[in-house]
């Protein structure tokens, strides 16, 4: 497998672990030192993410993540992507909500393979599945 394709799976399983709510497997595709922000402030290391992906998930009785077209470049041990993602998720309370966006990762590869050592989503869309909702970040968006 190439380095590129050894990304994409790395993006793959991140959102399958997503759509599976497996939170132990999902924060072994980070490095030590990662950080991740999806519009609230970011977060950084396995400590904080466990504790960010455990209260994002808390917050949904089912979320469906998929990933779109994508780009990736390594040089040596690092690499740097950008990958379009839509999100389905059912709230807790029964709303229905969709998301559009993207993320900006960096990743380190190591003898255990890619990682990421940042992830940095940029939201185009939230709100319900019928595009009623607000396109661009939402208000108070961390850029």
């Amino acid at each position: 497998m190439n380095e590129i394709e050894a990304i994409r799976e790395l993006i793959h399983s991140y959102c399958d672990r997503v759509c599976n709510n497996d939170q132990t497997g999902w924060l072994e595709l980070w490095t030590k030192d990662a950080v991740w922000d999806i519009g609230r402030g970011p977060v950084e290391g396995r400590d904080a993410l466990q504790k960010a992906i455990s209260n994002s998930m808390e917050l949904f009785e089912a979320v469906n993540q998929m990933t779109f077209n994508g780009t990736a470049t390594t040089t040596g041990d690092t690499g740097e992507g950008r990958w379009y993602i839509c999100e389905f998720a059912k709230a807790k309370s029964g709303k229905a909500l969709f998301y559009l966006g993207h993320y900006d990762d960096t990743y380190e590869k190591s003898s255990e393979g890619w990682k990421f050592s940042s992830r940095r989503l940029t939201w185009l869309y939230q709100g319900p599945p019928d595009l009623s909702g607000a396109f661009g970040p939402p208000p108070g968006y961390n850029t």
